[in-house]
């Protein structure tokens, strides 16, 4: 079943920040700003909004909160090994923090491709993934180094 939209929620005051770095990091795959229904909710997407960003201002970023939003995990599937590239340099060019370079990942499974990147206003981990047509380990010599 796939997932039809998701929500994430900001502290009040961050949602302009959660926002910029979120088109900054994925604007060369097409996702945008689609509607502001309120000031406080934000979708983004492709062509239709599946990505809220929800600002509340009863969520405070507490060490706690922090702890928890840095167990996040967030991955978008991309088209290509130079996407998942383009993705990285976009993502930590915006401010965001490296949190695994792109390349093979044989541990998850045979095909994997991705790179992770921590986001500059939660911490939430998001990531890219290609994933090899053929489940052949084509990037054998590469390093995730």
């Amino acid at each position: 079943m796939p997932i039809d939209h998701f929500c994430i929620v900001v502290p009040d005051g961050k949602l302009e920040d959660m926002v910029t770095w979120l088109l900054a990091s994925n604007s060369i795959f097409g996702f945008k700003e689609i509607t502001r229904p309120v000031a406080h909710v934000v979708g983004l997407g492709e062509e239709r909004p599946y990505f809220w960003v929800w600002s509340d201002p009863t969520t405070e970023a507490t060490e706690p909160q922090i702890r928890e939003w840095r167990k996040q995990h967030i991955a978008f599937t991309v088209q290509s090994v130079e996407q998942v590239h383009q993705w990285h340099e976009a993502a930590t060019k915006a401010g965001g923090e490296d949190n695994g370079k792109p390349g093979p990942r044989p541990e998850y499974h045979l095909g994997y491709y991705g790179a992770f990147v921590r986001d500059p206003v939660l911490g939430i981990n998001y990531e890219v993934v290609y994933r090899e047509p053929s489940g052949k380990d084509i990037w054998a010599k590469e390093s995730t180094g």
